[in-house]
């Protein structure tokens, strides 16, 4: 077996979780493109990423399952509000509404 090192220039080091997996995928490659992962991280993660920077240019599959469900659950929610948004008159909203989105709001914080 050989070591971290040797695990750092074949590129088996997730650069978000830091694992070394033998399953990875690369950023920048076909399927980093694909799906759009620089973006993804620029998105919805607070760090900078660059091909440059020096750190690990691969994702481990873990790490590119979680990124991809965090872009479903934003792209759901953004239906959601804009399909709302075309129902719902955007004055007079009722109480009812405004205690599910607190409800929601502090639900959110939680996780």
């Amino acid at each position: 077996m050989g070591s971290v090192n040797n695990a750092v220039r074949c590129g088996f080091i997730c650069r978000l979780c830091s694992k070394i997996d033998k399953r990875v995928v690369h950023i920048y490659g076909e399927l980093g493109r694909k799906y759009n992962l620089v973006q993804k991280i620029r998105d919805y993660l607070p760090i900078k990423i660059k091909s440059s920077d020096g750190l690990p240019l691969t994702l481990c599959v873990s790490c590119v399952q979680r990124l991809n469900r965090r872009h479903t659950l934003q792209m759901a929610i953004k239906r959601s509000i804009v399909s709302r948004a075309r129902v719902e008159p955007t004055t007079g909203r009722n109480e009812c509404n405004q205690r599910q989105e607190i409800h929601l709001s502090s639900a959110v914080q939680s996780i």
